[in-house]
């Protein structure tokens, strides 16, 4: 795919003038996500799986607005370098699905900023780069190297957990697509995510140990509460389901999108096989979409 933020600069395609290229990680919806004391809390789960981008800066042009996130993101960061806003073409590669809940937005919007400051042999720093997100709809945080505790909304990390734990994954989509802007936006999200607090607040005290001291079995518990108290707020009609499967097949614990539709569950690591869980799923559910792959640390490429 590609974005051209401004027509006007389209006949001068041979002047190119600065060329970058970055790559952010997805994921497989978040460890916990939720509020205490009405504070947004989030813990992402970095996937390998990638959005790619590769920016290029030609001369400055009359600036039109309007033409996506991803331009929206260049734009803010060549403000940010103090740079003039100059005609931008965005070209994408990712596998990553849109309005499932697995970062896809997030991982386009970071991979953007940081192809546009290495277009000009710059490097920003994770913290401008989920400022710069949350500028523009509410973020993952897996800009953020390892696994980090920060406020979706604003972009802020919290605490750095540790680098990621060497487990595999099996995501399932069941179907359908939550729009993570109007989601952020319903007037019973205060409401509904104070109602869960309470089981936020353990989810995140035992992620936050499981992962500081290499306990996966403690960091699974956490999820899984995570994922069961969302259910107020966005219910998974398959996660009774989802939960049992993964109790068959001896996981650590499952994870959902808290503002998509997947859901993913964590495996031990001497376990069952990955593909053989997936297929196991796919069997039962032909007409979800089912995968595997592996929980890795965040940060970009």
């Amino acid at each position: 795919m590609e974005y051209f933020c401004h027509p006007d600069g389209a006949a001068n395609r041979d002047t190119i003038v600065l060329r970058g290229k970055a790559a952010a990680p997805g994921t497989c919806g978040e460890l916990v996500q939720g509020t205490i004391k009405g504070e947004p809390y989030l813990i992402s789960c970095p996937i390998n799986l990638w959005s790619e981008v590769e920016v290029e800066v030609r001369e400055p042009v009359e600036y039109r607005d309007g033409l996506g996130k991803s331009c929206r993101a260049a734009q803010l960061a060549l403000e940010y370098l103090g740079l003039p806003y100059s005609a931008v073409s965005i070209k994408r590669i990712t596998v990553l699905p849109e309005s499932k809940g697995m970062g896809s937005s997030t991982a386009d919007i970071a991979a953007t900023c940081q192809a546009t400051a290495r277009a000009f042999n710059r490097e920003l720093p994770s913290e401008v780069i989920a400022a710069i997100a949350a500028k523009i709809e509410p973020s993952d945080g897996q800009m953020y190297p390892g696994i980090t505790i920060c406020n979706h909304l604003t972009g802020e990390p919290k605490k750095y957990l540790g680098e990621a734990p060497p487990l595999k994954l099996v995501v399932a989509d069941p179907g359908g697509s939550v729009d993570t802007v109007l989601f952020n936006c319903r007037q019973d999200l205060a409401s509904k995510n104070f109602q869960k607090e309470p089981m936020v607040r353990q989810a995140i005290e035992l992620v936050t140990r499981g992962i500081l001291t290499g306990d996966w079995e403690m960091m699974g518990r956490g999820a899984t509460i995570s994922a069961q108290a969302n259910q107020v707020l966005l219910p998974k009609p398959y996660l009774a389901q989802w939960r049992q499967w993964a109790a068959e097949v001896r996981a650590l614990g499952v994870l959902v999108a808290h503002s998509g539709t997947v859901m993913g569950m964590i495996l031990h690591p001497n376990g069952t096989d990955a593909e053989e869980v997936a297929e196991y799923i796919g069997g039962k559910k032909p007409t979800w979409r089912v995968w595997h792959t592996s929980m890795i640390s965040g940060g970009l490429r």
